[in-house]
C-alpha cells in the first residue's frame, strides 16, 4: 500500500461527503423557500375567499331588504285602494 493512494482515497471521500451536505443544504433552502411561497399562496386564497363569501353575504342581504321593501309597499298600496 501506498500511502500516497490512501490519501487520494481520503481526499475522493471527503470530496463526495462535502458535495452530499451542500446538496443537502441547497435542497433544504430551496423547499424552505417553497415553503414560504406555500404561505403566501394560502393567505391570498384565503383573503379572495373570504371576500367573495362577504360578496356573496352582501347581495344576499339586499334581496332580503328588496323582498321587505316589496311587501311593505303592497301591504301600503292595498291600505290605499
Amino acid at each position: 500500500m501506498d500511502l500516497t493512494n490512501i490519501n487520494f482515497e481520503l481526499f475522493d471521500a471527503c470530496y463526495v461527503l462535502v458535495g452530499f451536505v451542500l446538496g443537502s443544504i441547497l435542497v433544504l433552502i430551496y423547499a424552505n423557500n417553497l415553503k414560504k411561497e406555500i404561505k403566501v399562496l394560502k393567505r391570498q386564497y384565503e383573503k379572495k375567499s373570504i371576500g367573495a363569501d362577504d360578496s356573496s353575504l352582501k347581495v344576499k342581504t339586499l334581496e332580503n331588504k328588496i323582498a321587505t321593501l316589496e311587501a311593505a309597499l303592497k301591504k301600503q298600496l292595498e291600505k290605499d285602494s
